[in-house]
């Protein structure tokens, strides 16, 4: 779909303050004006951000799905996603917080840092094309572990346009705060492989083996190509990477893993982001 510059105008201004309702709602009726229905879907969704209770439940969702239906993808993507408010995220119950620089947590339906994605600057097609293929996959759950804590769609911004991608890079993008291994030669590499089990030890993960992956099936002949990480490994330019960060010190009980890669569609990493109980896994 090719926006106006109004509209392009609000959809900037609705990502540098995407919990401002009262813009929506001027955003909602510019639309009608211009004998737009995605008025309503605009409506509908401001309503139920202000009806907490139902807003958090399938049946919001679902809503807005049917609303969004015959609207266009690219668009309805930025509604759900980072036309929202951030809201910290705790990925299980009594969580110690997570292994980064600064805070993560929702926009919609995609995990972000806090400081990204909020200036109007930030919004462009690229952006838009990314998000749609994000909030177009159902994530599910960690497929390995103890635990089922639910997987979520991931985007961050690359520091700087490198190619290709390396260990060190990608901790970078992902804010790794205290990357710890024994076990990895050296994060300048393209192609890492996976470090192996080496509990008891400093034991963080960045690699690039699909085989020593936690948050997607792997039994399987042809796994790699298959299912949600199938559909990631076809979208990302390059190899896609995976992180398994402790959380909370060491030893832990919470591991943060991520599986990314870099956006055909500009300077950014896209993926899944989720968590998982240490002692399962690596300790």
């Amino acid at each position: 779909m090719r926006y106006e510059p109004d509209d392009i105008a609000f959809q900037r201004a609705v990502l540098a303050n995407p919990a401002d309702t009262t813009l929506k709602l001027v955003y909602a009726d510019w639309l009608q004006d211009c004998g737009d229905p995605r008025s309503e879907f605009v409506r509908r969704q401001v309503q139920l951000d202000g009806m907490i209770d139902l807003s958090s439940t399938s049946q919001a969702a679902k809503l807005l799905a049917s609303l969004g239906a015959d609207l266009d993808p690219a668009w309805v993507a930025f509604m759900t996603t980072l036309a929202q408010p951030f809201v910290p995220i705790r990925f299980q119950d009594a969580e110690p917080g997570h292994p980064f620089t600064e805070p993560v947590g929702h926009r919609g339906r995609v995990v972000v840092f806090e400081s990204q994605y909020c200036t109007a600057d930030a919004w462009d097609d690229g952006l838009l094309a990314d998000l749609t293929f994000l909030a177009g996959i159902e994530w599910g759950e960690c497929c390995y572990g103890a635990a089922s804590p639910p997987v979520h769609g991931f985007v961050c911004e690359l520091p700087a346009r490198r190619d290709p991608l390396t260990g060190a890079t990608v901790l970078k993008a992902v804010k790794a705060a205290d990357f710890q291994s024994e076990h990895i030669a050296t994060l300048d590499a393209t192609d890492i492989p996976y470090p192996g089990y080496h509990p008891l030890t400093a034991n963080d993960e960045v690699h690039t083996d699909f085989h020593g992956q936690k948050m997607f099936g792997r039994e399987e002949d042809g796994a790699e190509d298959a299912g949600n990480h199938g559909l990631l490994k076809g979208y990302v330019t390059g190899k896609v990477w995976y992180a398994l960060l402790h959380t909370g010190g060491r030893p832990c009980w919470i591991v943060t893993l991520l599986a990314v890669g870099r956006s055909p569609h500009g300077n950014r990493l896209v993926g899944a982001i989720t968590s998982q109980m240490c002692h399962n896994l690596c300790d």
